[in-house]
């Protein structure tokens, strides 16, 4: 070999040993930036996974708060219904009572409800066939220190009940008034009967 083929062999040589550790450097270098690469995407990959894990219970406390507040929403309006019905039944049962029971109901509501003055009590015509002889006196003997009432002769267009006239005001006494004024105060004290 001559000197010339040496000295070029030498230079590939070292030309080699170059590449060589330049290709061992990029070789460490790539390792470092794919562990690098690596432990960031593990990062986010937990963090992906807790963001993941307090969706899902926040998605979870969303759903059990929404269904509560529908089963109690459900239960509040059967509540009610059964009330309603309850209420709707005991409405019937008084228009369902005896001549002498319903009359013994008007005059209570009437003592209860007279003014102190003199009145016309109203009834509709059914109810007005049906009046005991001695109703206008016996409530008024029940009144009369404060009160006279008048039974009128002549119907007023109302379902049941009364309604009692003082010159130009009037008092619904019909079953229906009331039990529309009282509603609250009956389901009141129906609940505690009813579902306690």
């Amino acid at each position: 070999m001559t000197g010339l083929d040496r000295i070029v062999s030498k230079i590939e040589d070292e030309g080699r040993q170059h590449a060589d550790a330049i290709l061992s450097e990029a070789k460490a270098e790539a390792e470092r930036i794919l562990a690098e690469a690596r432990e960031r995407a593990a990062k986010k990959a937990v963090a992906l996974l807790e963001k993941t894990k307090d969706e899902a219970a926040r998605k979870v406390s969303v759903a059990k708060s929404s269904a509560e507040s529908i089963t109690r929403k459900r239960y509040l309006e059967i509540r009610n219904a059964v009330m309603n019905d309850v209420i709707s039944a005991a409405y019937e049962e008084i228009e369902q009572m005896s001549d002498a029971d319903y009359f013994d109901l008007l005059f209570a509501l009437c003592v209860k409800n007279i003014e102190k003055s003199e009145c016309v009590l109203y009834l509709n015509d059914r109810d007005l066939a049906r009046c005991p002889a001695d109703f206008e006196d016996r409530i008024n003997q029940t009144v009369y220190e404060t009160s006279a009432v008048q039974v009128a002769k002549e119907p007023k267009p109302i379902e049941n009940g009364f309604v009692l006239v003082y010159g130009d005001m009037e008092v619904n006494c019909t079953l229906r008034a009331i039990f529309d004024a009282s509603m609250d105060l009956l389901k009141d004290r129906l609940s505690p009967m009813l579902f306690d």
